[in-house]
């Protein structure tokens, strides 16, 4: 009887413990940017981030902005963005690490870090690398942790920034997986 209701319990336990990450786990909706002569930009987003687009003109990139709707507020910036002409040097593995590389070094007066380390990211379809970096002295109202970095999706580079404070590390966990998994559709929506 003992063991009967021991293996019962635990039943249950795993149980309410699978209900509470499914329901952890925040759904996502795919989200269309058309590019300016160059497809389309896609990625799925937390349901739960409002965004913003904004196009300085027909030809140049959009720059895509997300927020939490309430509560504890975030700031991501996505820029997709492809070579200005055929002359242009290709966007490649070691273009984007030296971009991200010089973002890094940029950043490193301001962050405790000592150095800010490269991390290597593997998307969908491409490559590409971040580093994160906290804020000595974040502004009031500002943000502590930046994670920033740039991503090949097939012919684009996509840099990303996310701004984040104390207790977000899963916005940062899901903003890196929207990237990741970012497509590109070259001739659609055009």
């Amino acid at each position: 009887m003992k063991k009967r209701c021991f293996l019962l319990i635990w039943v249950v336990i795993l149980l309410v413990g699978f209900a509470f990450f499914a329901a952890a786990a925040e759904k996502t909706s795919d989200r269309r940017y058309t590019l300016p002569g160059h497809g389309v930009f896609q990625m799925k987003v937390p349901a739960s981030w409002k965004e913003e687009v904004k196009q300085q003109s027909d030809k140049l990139p959009p720059t895509i902005t997300f927020q939490q709707a309430s509560g504890a507020q975030f700031l991501i910036v996505i820029n997709p963005f492809w070579r200005e002409s055929e002359e242009a040097p290709a966007l490649n593995d070691y273009v984007v690490h030296r971009m991200v590389q010089r973002a890094a070094d940029a950043n490193q007066p301001n962050a405790v870090e000592k150095t800010l380390k490269l991390i290597y990211l593997e998307g969908s379809s491409g490559r590409g690398y971040y580093f994160s970096a906290t804020d000595k002295a974040p502004e009031k109202g500002g943000y502590k942790f930046l994670t920033q970095g740039a991503l090949l999706v097939d012919e684009l580079a996509v840099t990303f920034t996310i701004l984040t404070n104390d207790g977000q590390k899963d916005v940062e966990s899901a903003a890196l997986d929207m990237v990741k998994g970012a497509t590109h559709a070259q001739g659609k929506g055009d």
